[in-house]
């Protein structure tokens, strides 16, 4: 799967022509023992001078070239550098271990990025969903989606409180609950992997029934709210009035202990 996907540079070999100063530093050599007749011009653009060498060294490679021809084999892949080859690996040797986001992401029954076409039945509009991964356990149709986080300074009690923050900014009930109701789920769970390097720690978090209500009721607002500006051609900006910005309940408390203290 690996190999179908993703392709790494491998390096242009140690024998390659990589800029201009290489390319004159061998014909200065070649020139050498040659008589003037058959030496090499050492001026000229850097495309004529690889002719020039490839004119007497059929074997020659040349760093852009061999780069270029490399990259035409691969197309259509996702080419990665070494690192990033190294740190995927890395997270999915993490994820893999994992007692529970192990037996979710290599369930032999399981199946990926299936799509799922639907119609919103209260405005008629036409929606697709795409799971990561999905199978069915016990007559259960279970659905999980694997998000990578970033988390590398934060206190452990206060985990909790962040990745149901990341779940809420990012909307990622709005889309299980969507992901649910058209591919018919029974439940749904957020795979999250710390990527920051040498600290790749797993949260499998399921999404509560309220929290999926909460999901259904914004995901069906969006939809009317889409529907209203397809019938009216009018696409407001997210922010329409001028206002005041508002203390929310922590500050105000933080307010409060400031002025008593």
């Amino acid at each position: 799967k690996l190999d179908e996907e993703f392709a790494v540079f491998p390096g242009v070999p140690d024998e390659a022509f990589t800029n201009t100063d290489s390319l004159k530093s061998w014909i200065r050599e070649y020139n050498t023992d040659k008589p003037k007749a058959e030496q090499l011009k050492l001026t000229g653009k850097k495309e004529e001078l690889q002719e020039s060498i490839r004119a007497v060294f059929a074997d020659a490679v040349f760093a852009d070239e061999f780069e270029q021809q490399w990259r035409e084999s691969v197309a259509g892949k996702t080419i990665l550098a070494q690192s990033q080859l190294e740190l995927a690996t890395a997270i999915q040797q993490e994820l893999f271990a994992h007692p529970t986001a192990g037996k979710l992401l290599q369930h032999p029954s399981r199946s990926v990025e299936v799509s799922y076409f639907g119609m919103d039945e209260e405005t008629g509009l036409e929606v697709r969903v795409r799971p990561d991964h999905e199978l069915e356990l016990n007559g259960l149709r279970i659905a999980a989606d694997l998000k990578t986080i970033s988390i590398g300074k934060v206190k452990q009690d206060n985990l909790r409180a962040k990745l149901h923050r990341e779940i809420i900014d990012r909307d990622y009930h709005v889309s299980a609950a969507m992901y649910s109701e058209v591919a018919d789920f029974d439940q749904f769970f957020w795979i999250f992997v710390n990527k920051d390097p040498g600290y790749h720690w797993v949260a499998v978090i399921e999404a509560s029934t309220d929290l999926l209500a909460l999901g259904s009721l914004e995901y069906h607002k969006t939809m009317r709210t889409i529907a209203n500006a397809y019938d009216t051609n009018t696409w407001p900006a997210p922010v329409t009035e001028d206002y005041t910005d508002e203390l929310n309940d922590f500050d105000l408390r933080r307010l409060e202990a400031l002025r008593g203290a």
